[in-house]
């Protein structure tokens, strides 16, 4: 069963779903959202969408609804010059970016990390896992601090299986929310280049390659 993303995106494909009919639809949501309704889902139209579908994280804790609005925050940026090159991937990597486009390795894992280090700074709480460019070593770090869960929450991280079954191979992003059997995600590193931090939805139903979902413990003090 597709995603309501994927099917749409195959009825735009096959030219049933035009232009024309989102125009119309973006003006319906401008026109009810106090918006300048002229039919182009901009950078406003956008915001106003993306507050009412994820404005509230729900019970979550501080950390992990910091490390969320980090990650949102993230969204757009990736690599540039070069595959896992450019300002955005050394920031995630913590590395000083030499302006060239050598392949600073793989950046899913540091973006998750990046967050929520950003996140526990923001805060002012010491992070309580260890940061790591491996998605399962990470998530293994993550799920050992805290807890490993099965119904995930906004701020969970979700971790996928690569390469051979078993092998340190893994893919990882931050759980945005969960609705109707489909987790929306904000991930880093997916696609060919230039990837980009994107929002992507995935069906729990079909997940054959998922290793499952971690949650950050919650600091008690500040630093």
């Amino acid at each position: 069963m597709s995603t309501p993303e994927e099917y749409n995106q195959q009825q735009i494909d096959r030219g049933d779903f035009t232009q024309v009919m989102i125009a119309k639809l973006v003006e319906f949501w401008q026109s009810t959202h106090n918006l300048e309704v002229d039919g182009k889902c901009g950078p406003n139209s956008q915001q106003s969408i993306v507050a009412e579908i994820f404005a509230d994280p729900g019970d979550v804790g501080p950390l992990a609804a910091a490390a969320l609005d980090i990650a949102r925050r993230e969204i757009g940026h990736g690599e540039e010059g070069g595959n896992n090159s450019g300002q955005w991937v050394a920031k995630y990597h913590r590395i000083e970016d030499d302006g060239n486009d050598d392949d600073d390795g793989s950046w899913c894992a540091a973006f998750v990390s990046y967050c929520f280090e950003e996140g526990a700074k923001a805060i002012g709480v010491e992070m309580p896992f260890a940061r790591s460019g491996g998605a399962k070593s990470l998530y293994s770090n993550i799920g050992t601090a805290g807890e490993f869960v099965a119904e995930p929450k906004p701020g969970d991280v979700v971790c996928w299986d690569r390469g051979d079954p078993g092998s340190w191979q893994g893919h990882i992003g931050i759980v945005e929310s969960v609705s109707d059997g489909i987790l929306h995600t904000i991930e880093g590193n997916v696609g060919s280049y230039p990837s980009k931090v994107k929002r992507l939805s995935h069906d729990l139903a079909s997940q054959t390659r998922l290793e499952g979902f971690a949650r950050s413990p919650e600091p008690a003090e500040n630093v």
